[in-house]
């Protein structure tokens, strides 16, 4: 299932930040999934392209950009052609932060970052998680205090909030609604009284946030969800379907192949050879 609400967990509470690289293939179906987190996020293109969605607005992130995530802003990213991207990502917990004076996650910084000097000091991060040398994680935490004291100096946006409050916890109360009832019949007025906000308003609000309509992340919902099952290998099709909301099989073969970019045929039959070669 895709992340909404993520709690991020830490190995060593002292040293709370995520770090990882990533491919976004060039298929919307590879997209990471609209999800919020109190850390604030921080990804480094070093190929190809994508579209980082953070709050009401996107940026393209190119190669050699840095791309922002502020605290608590509903995000995801889509591929923007069939190229894939590569990219690494960081988010850093307010933890870090504590004593230092720097404003983390009261000021919102600018979302996309082109400044060498900047996205040189990531660049030293990179390299001290990779070589993991000796006293690497006290060397990267001064390199992120000396990379968001450079952000706050130069690149900060305190007059270009994500969006509003308002409109930030609607949207986020619709989606945890929608995680906990996708697999019954819902319609679009049931969410909308949920929220509290006219349909005509909220359809528009919930599609520029998270790049979907009520609907379509519906049925994104359940094909994830008949996807894990099929996966599981104790489902066929036409049970993953309904076990997931779906009625009409072949609607359900249509759906899956547009959200997850292959058909759920394809997926069986990928679980089956995985099994026989582990006979």
């Amino acid at each position: 299932m895709p992340a909404y609400y993520e709690p991020l967990t830490h190995a060593d509470p002292s040293f709370p930040v995520i770090f990882h690289r990533d491919i976004l293939s060039g298929i919307p179906a590879s997209g990471v999934e609209a999800h919020w987190h109190e850390g604030i996020e921080l990804l480094y293109c070093i190929s190809g392209s994508a579209r980082v969605s953070s709050g009401t607005e996107w940026r393209q992130m190119n190669e050699g950009n840095l791309a922002v995530i502020n605290s608590g802003a509903l995000h995801y990213i889509t591929p923007l052609s069939e190229t894939e991207c590569h990219y690494y990502c960081m988010i850093i917990e307010p933890s870090l932060f504590e004593g230092t004076g720097l404003p983390f996650g009261k000021i919102p910084l600018e979302r996309l970052i082109c400044d060498p000097e900047t996205t040189a000091l990531y660049r030293c991060i990179i390299q001290e998680m990779e070589e993991k040398s000796i006293y690497y994680k006290e060397t990267v935490k001064g390199y992120i205090l000396l990379l968001f004291s450079r952000l706050y100096r130069f690149h900060y946006a305190p007059d270009a909030p994500d969006q509003s409050p308002a409109q930030s916890d609607a949207v986020k109360h619709a989606i945890l609604y929608l995680r906990s009832c996708f697999r019954k019949h819902i319609t679009i007025d049931e969410v909308c009284r949920h929220v509290g906000f006219s349909k005509y308003y909220f359809c528009r609000l919930f599609r520029k946030v998270t790049g979907r309509s009520i609907m379509e992340y519906v049925n994104y919902l359940r094909c994830a969800y008949a996807l894990q099952l099929l996966k599981d290998g104790e489902y066929n099709i036409s049970e993953a379907a309904v076990q997931s909301g779906f009625s009409d099989i072949s609607y359900f073969t249509r759906v899956f192949k547009q959200q997850m970019g292959r058909l759920p045929s394809d997926v069986k039959k990928q679980f089956v050879r995985e099994n026989i070669r582990n006979l």
